[in-house]
This record gives structure tokens, C-alpha cells and sequence, in this order.
């Protein structure tokens, strides 16, 4: 039996999922939810895959269901949502409030930041680390979150190098700083950030004004023909050559060569804010 997956997809103005049996070709829309809420972030789990949930300024919503049914479970302002590599789910509040949950339904703080968390990565050896609107770097050991001896300025997003633990790469406004220094981008970033993992890296980026694929971890960037205006990039799992771009546009795009080469999959809904995948036999 092929493996369908679900793609839940964040906009501006609600939650769109759609579905397909296993050709990445063949999505179709099988329903909208949190209607006319400008939703900032969608994770599903890793370990179930009726479990899902999506925040924004009203709070956090959780669907146990797959996507049939939507509940408010959290009444906070919420910046960014992410699993851990032991699917523990953690949230980062307007306020700078840090919350954590074992399955979304409950959440209690775990810390107390100057500012919130508005990007996450986690590392190839399961540490997580995020970046705060101040541009500040803290790092999950153990229990505790302890800030590291980094700062960026305007930063919008933060990925590594899978090879490099310790080689992040944060994208700001106008540079992109990586282990080997600040490098001037050539437009104002969006804060679309992906690294793919692989026996060579493939790091994209987006501008306002082109989607940027680098081999040499940042060094140096080539605008490729595709989708403008990315807001989000993802990887599914299990699939390293794979990727999906939200526009701001609201267009969906695909690739399927690491960002070489672009299809555009899905047109016609609000600005694109996140973009999350589940699997289901």
C-alpha cells in the first residue's frame, strides 16, 4: 500500500491541508481550518501522525484528529512552534515565555527570555537550538536552555550545517552570517532558511527578490528560476533531495533535484507562513 502523506500549510488567513497518495504531483486540497486567523507557525509530529498543531496571535491549536477538528488549547500569543528530536513539543510566546508540552494538550514554562523565540534548528545530534527577535542564540541541554556567546543583528531564521554541529548559519535582514564570517546578501532576506543535508550540502535562501541555492555553505549564492517572494522552505522527512517553498504570493512550489529546478504545485491562497508534513499508511 503507497504511503499517503498530509501537508498542512500556514496562511494568513487559516489552515489549508491537502493530501496525496504518494506522488508528490498529485496533492489535492481535502480541507481548510482556523479560518480568518493569520497563523505564524504549523508543526505535525514525528512519531503521530494525527498530531498537529498551529499557533498564531490567538493562541495554540491542536488537532488530534488528523486535521478533522481543531481545538484551542492555548489562549497566548504564540511567535514559533517545534519538536525536539524526542518529539517534546516546545513554544515560544510573544512575551518571551518558553512552553513545553509532551503532546500539545498541556503546556508549562520552562523558561523566561528577554525576548521570544523566532526560529529553531535542530541539530544532526538532537540539540535544539533558536534564535530570538533580539538576536540572541539559546541552546537545549538537557532541561535547562542556556544562552550562547552569539548575537546577530535583525535576525530572521537559523539553520546548520549537518555535517558541523557547531556551523550555524543565521539569515538577517541584509547578511547572512556564517562560522566563516557576515556575508552581504544582495536583497533583503525573507527569512526563507534551509540547509539540505547529503554528501554536499545544499544551503537556499530567499530574498524578495530570488530564491538563492549555494553548494558552498553560504560562500556564494545563484538566484534560480522558480518561485519569488519564498517565506517558507521545507524538507520532508525521509526525503533529502526534496523541497517545498511557500510564497507570499500564496503559492506552493516543488523541487525535487535540491532546489535546482522548481514546479509550481498549488496557486491562489493567502500569504504562505509555514509548512508542515505528516505520514500515514
Amino acid at each position: 500500500m503507497a504511503e499517503a502523506r498530509i501537508l498542512y500549510i500556514a496562511t494568513a488567513e487559516g489552515l489549508v491541508q491537502l493530501a496525496n497518495p504518494g506522488k508528490s504531483d498529485r496533492w489535492r486540497e481535502i480541507g481548510r481550518a482556523l479560518t480568518e486567523q493569520d497563523l505564524r507557525a504549523v508543526v505535525a509530529s514525528p512519531n503521530d501522525p494525527l498530531l498537529a498543531l498551529a499557533a498564531s496571535s490567538a493562541g495554540i491549536s491542536r488537532s488530534a484528529n488528523g486535521g478533522m477538528s481543531w481545538d484551542l488549547v492555548l489562549a497566548e500569543p504564540i511567535r514559533s512552534l517545534v519538536f525536539d528530536a524526542a518529539a517534546t513539543l516546545y513554544a515560544s510566546a510573544e512575551r518571551g515565555t518558553l512552553l513545553r508540552s509532551a503532546d500539545g494538550s498541556d503546556w508549562v514554562a520552562v523558561a523566561r527570555l528577554p525576548a521570544p523565540i523566532l526560529g529553531w534548528s535542530l541539530l544532526e545530534d538532537g540539540t535544539l537550538i533558536g534564535v530570538s527577535v533580539d538576536g540572541r542564540l539559546y541552546q537545549q541541554i538537557g532541561a535547562e536552555w542556556q544562552a550562547r556567546d552569539a548575537q546577530v543583528l535583525e535576525p530572521l531564521a537559523i539553520t546548520a550545517d549537518p555535517s558541523d554541529p557547531e556551523a550555524l548559519l543565521i539569515v538577517g535582514t541584509r547578511s547572512l552570517y556564517t562560522p566563516q564570517g557576515e556575508q552581504p546578501l544582495p536583497a533583503a532576506a525573507t527569512g526563507a532558511l534551509l540547509m539540505l543535508r547529503g554528501q554536499q550540502p545544499v544551503l537556499l535562501l530567499a530574498t524578495h527578490e530570488a530564491l538563492l541555492r549555494s553548494d558552498d555553505r553560504g560562500a556564494t549564492g545563484a538566484p534560480v528560476e522558480g518561485p519569488t517572494g519564498v517565506t517558507v522552505l521545507v524538507t520532508p522527512p525521509r526525503f533529502i533531495d526534496q523541497v517545498f517553498a511557500g510564497t507570499a504570493q500564496g503559492a506552493l512550489w516543488f523541487s525535487a533535484d535540491r532546489g535546482r529546478t522548481w514546479a509550481e504545485l498549488r496557486a491562489g491562497y493567502p500569504a504562505i507562513h509555514g509548512v508542515a508534513f505528516a505520514r500515514a499508511l
